[in-house]
């Protein structure tokens, strides 16, 4: 008997990727009995259906369903496939607080924050244990893209790409399991689009060609959901990425400038006054001494 829940994990930690892979069973497979694993364990079935338990639940995956097993529990299947079933299976790991229970939990990260900048806060990520997915096309594309960067031969693929990736399949998955009107889902897709592709030429029309949607409705979704434009999220996204780069590396104002988007040097200075009341080269300073 399946049991509706929601497994809540508190971040940070950032849960980190270990492994995955896309598997294939012909008929009368099952799936492995396994014990006290340390990782979670994401099952996402692309054709067919899985039969398998968790402690004592049995649970059916059929094709574009996602289950979420628990680490440290013990996972047996419950009887063979009866059809050719495609599963991907993402291993994921964190030292985080978690909880499984019947409603979505706000949990308190175990790691302590400065109160250094305010945007700094704790997060709780929400993933369905069993449910019907949604924007499979692109979740399944990201799967992809994640799995193909484990399997290249190019060595300067780093470890923060791969997690950068996985971060970003989180954030498809966070909340599969809540009814979203379009209006929260094209603010989502925006809201990510922007963020990962920040550092390069967006705007409005950018915007308008990709979704397919006036430049007010994309405006009024993200203004609804985020409290901010399209524009002004891009702004405000660039400008604390900007900061974070001027706090961690020495490179040249221009340079952070480049790699957030702006071209031109003296508009991002101004910017990032207006924003942070200081110019960038007096907020570096101002955290480092003087040099």
């Amino acid at each position: 008997m399946e049991d509706p829940f929601i497994i809540s994990i508190a971040i940070p930690p950032f849960p980190i990727f270990i492994e995955g892979n896309l598997t294939e069973y012909g008929t009368g497979v099952m799936h492995p009995d396994r014990r006290n694993l340390p990782y979670f364990d994401i099952i996402l079935v692309k054709e067919g259906a899985l039969y398998l338990g968790e402690e004592g639940i049995d649970y059916t995956v059929k094709k574009n369903e996602m289950l979420v097993l628990l680490p440290n529990k013990h996972h047996y299947p419950v009887k063979p496939t009866d059809e050719t079933t495609q599963f991907y299976w993402i291993h994921f790991f964190t030292t985080g607080n978690y909880v499984q229970s019947h409603q979505a939990r706000q949990l308190e990260s175990n790691i302590p924050i400065p109160s250094l900048h305010f945007h700094n806060k704790f997060h709780t990520l929400h993933l369905a244990k069993k449910c019907r997915l949604v924007d499979t096309d692109e979740l399944y594309q990201k799967i992809q893209e994640l799995l193909e960067s484990t399997t290249r031969k190019d060595i300067n693929i780093t470890f923060w790409d791969l997690q950068q990736r996985f971060f970003s399949l989180l954030n498809l998955l966070d909340g599969q399991n809540q009814a979203k009107d379009t209006s929260v889902l094209i603010a989502e897709k925006v809201e990510q689009f922007i963020r990962e592709n920040f550092n390069k030429d967006i705007t409005n029309d950018t915007l308008v060609a990709k979704f397919n949607l006036h430049e007010n409705t994309l405006a009024r979704y993200l203004k609804q959901y985020y409290g901010f434009t399209p524009m002004e999220y891009l702004k405000e996204y660039r400008l604390l990425q900007a900061r974070d780069l001027l706090l961690k590396t020495d490179y040249p104002i221009q340079k952070i400038a480049e790699l957030c988007g702006y071209r031109w040097g003296p508009y991002f200075s101004r910017l990032f006054k207006q924003k942070y009341d200081r110019s960038p080269l007096q907020y570096r300073k101002n955290h480092f001494g003087k040099q």
